[in-house]
């Protein structure tokens, strides 16, 4: 236990740094050079990889580890229909809670069953392949290699630490106008509640299905969809609209509620086990 967590504190404090440089080096450099949105999508992307190449410098280079147990396999199970459907559910459910906000209404120029199961078909392909891969590079580093060597410690203490890195770990790209623009310091704070409360169902796909690929999945799926509100939303700001939202906050800690004896059962197993290791 001691060495995983020599490992944990070093790849958080490796991938923060590397993080930290890279995203306050471009959030700088934009002030005096016009970046294009392809630009901006391409360095999103090389960010949502930095948890995986550092990993790779973690365990292979200075652990002298083996990169095996990561679960980067494919399990075609019924967690791969939660790692898909349990984003769109979530994401739906907190546009719909979005209208107790008076200056919140509906735009009901898009709402069309055609046009809602057209775009439910595409974020299913899309989220669950070319986003799921972009998210792969995260979540090697958060719900692989972190919970791989914190599970430990119990299942609410590792989805808590978790989720409270992972959301300080988006500080650059929240200040570059990532999910908050309109509320950049304040989104800081709104984005670690988000991934604190998020965390746990994550925790719990990976767990069950022993395989990151369903994290994958799910984040990529929750990234295709997540921007629902802008579509079929009217009115108030991004603290009050959508998933990132506080309805968002809502129904994540209904869900959470909803798990909690699942997330129990998981408590109660970590602590029998003599190899604390999911993957």
């Amino acid at each position: 236990m001691i060495e995983e967590i020599r490992k944990s504190k070093t790849f958080i404090i490796l991938v923060l740094l590397i993080s930290y440089i890279l995203g306050f080096l471009i959030y700088f450099l934009k002030n005096y050079i016009a970046f294009s949105q392809t630009f901006f999508t391409t360095f999103s992307i090389v960010y949502m990889y930095i948890p995986f190449f550092t990993v790779v410098i973690v365990e292979k280079y200075i652990f002298k580890g083996t990169l095996k147990g990561l679960g980067l396999y494919l399990k075609f199970d019924k967690y791969i229909l939660f790692s898909i459907f349990i984003p769109i559910i979530l994401t739906f459910l907190s546009n719909f809670l979005s209208l107790i906000f008076k200056d919140i209404s509906l735009n009901s120029t898009y709402l069309k069953p055609y046009y809602i199961l057209i775009l439910v078909i595409q974020v299913i392909i899309v989220g669950s392949t070319i986003n799921a891969f972009v998210a792969l590079g995260e979540e090697v580093g958060w719900r692989g290699y972190l919970v791989n060597n914190l599970i430990h410690i119990g299942f609410f203490k590792s989805s808590l630490f978790i989720g409270l890195v992972w959301g300080i770990w988006h500080l650059p790209l929240i200040l570059m106008g990532l999910n908050y623009p309109e509320h950049t310091y304040l989104g800081i704070f709104m984005m670690i509640i988000f991934s604190i409360l998020i965390t746990p169902i994550m925790i719990y796909i990976t767990f069950k299905s022993k395989s990151v690929i369903n994290a994958s999945i799910f984040h990529g799926v929750l990234n295709s969809i997540g921007g629902l509100h802008i579509i079929f939303l009217k009115g108030g700001t991004d603290l009050t609209r959508g998933i990132t939202g506080i309805p968002g906050f809502i129904i994540l800690l209904i869900l959470n509620l909803i798990f909690l004896k699942e997330f129990l059962k998981i408590e109660k197993e970590i602590k029998s086990w003599q190899n604390c290791k999911i993957l």
